[in-house]
């Protein structure tokens, strides 16, 4: 998939964003529930593995890039669940000469 030309004939997967929450638990602790912000169609391509080696741990997770229509509120760390999948936001791409896309690439949580 190419960041040019038509994008809605491309966007045929469905995909929900969602955030860790903020709350806190009975004693205290972070909660860690995630909480949806947002669903939508987006396109999906495959980005190969990340790094094998990251601090003393050898591991190698997938990688996919997901365009999404903009008006999504997406962070990094966020999470965009796709196809029973859990797909960990790394980084947002606003591209100002394709104002009506973002582009973000994701690796696979286990």
């Amino acid at each position: 998939m190419r960041a040019t030309g038509e994008l809605a004939g491309r966007l045929t997967e469905r995909v929900s964003i969602a955030r860790r929450e903020t709350g806190r638990d009975a004693i205290g602790g972070g909660s860690g529930e995630w909480a949806v912000i947002g669903e939508g169609w987006a396109a999906t391509e495959p980005m190969g593995t990340g790094p094998l080696v990251a601090g003393d741990a050898i591991r190698s997770r997938p990688r996919w890039r997901v365009t999404l229509r903009s008006g999504f509120d997406v962070a990094p760390d966020d999470r965009i669940d796709w196809r029973g999948r859990g797909l960990r936001v790394r980084a947002c791409i606003a591209d100002p000469r394709r104002a009506d896309r973002i582009i973000i690439e994701t690796e696979e949580e286990p």
